[in-house]
């Protein structure tokens, strides 16, 4: 049994899309390929009662597997190794760690990160966002943890069409102005110049977390619970 990656209550599995984990370990210090997806909260944890490719930490989503090889997969499963999350909430890194074990009364265990897990754990938000780019939503320094965002720019020679709105324009609302205001704002969360291929890049992984999270979005528009 793998140790857990966090010890707080507000854990939960939740559905998600499937996603393929790989090509390589994921334990920064391993050049070996993935051969097994690894349940970062395993399935065993009394938080989730099964197996769960997703799980929600504190009402924020993350994929639940990481590819491993089987030696590292044998570590973590008896305990030398772990995965642990380390950060402010909402903000986590996703660290390797070596496990020691201290001798007492009652064995203690310490779990001493070592570098962040490469790839890092997509929200669902980054996901959509990799799949409509059809790259890798970010790159992870293995040192330091520092994220570098893909660009919309990578997918360039892409065929293209146009996808029309009509918005009011009037004096009670300028439907366009809203829509630019929106979309600006979300490109500076998400780190994608709003031009005009970059908005797709935006709108949908906004959309995806709306369809996602339906009944709490339906709820927000009612001005109750979010």
């Amino acid at each position: 049994m793998t140790l857990p990656p966090w010890h707080g209550p507000q854990v939960r599995g939740v559905e998600g899309p499937l996603y393929k984990v790989g090509p390589h370990c994921s334990n920064p210090g391993c050049n070996r390929y993935a051969n097994h997806a690894h349940h970062i909260f395993a399935r065993s944890d009394k938080r989730l009662k099964k197996a769960w490719d997703w799980v929600e930490i504190k009402g924020a989503a993350y994929q639940n597997m990481t590819g491993v090889c089987a030696r590292c997969h044998d570590d973590l499963t008896r305990q030398t190794t772990s995965i642990k999350m380390i950060g402010p909430d909402y903000d986590w890194t996703w660290m390797w760690c070596v496990v020691h074990s201290t001798p007492n009364e009652i064995e203690l265990t310490t779990s001493v990160p070592l570098a962040p897990i490469v790839p890092q754990p997509l929200t669902p938000e980054q996901f959509a966002l990799s799949r409509a780019s059809g790259d890798p939503v970010a790159e992870k320094c293995p040192t330091c943890g520092h994220v570098k965002r893909a660009r919309p720019g990578a997918a360039a020679g892409r065929a293209r069409k146009s996808w029309t709105i009509k918005v009011p324009a009037d004096e009670q609302e300028n439907g366009a102005e809203v829509l630019d205001t929106l979309v600006d704002d979300m490109g500076l969360v998400l780190g994608i110049e709003p031009n005009q291929t970059g908005r797709y890049y935006i709108v949908v992984p906004v959309l995806y977390y709306a369809h996602q999270e339906k009944q709490r979005f339906v709820e927000s528009l009612k001005g109750v619970g979010g």
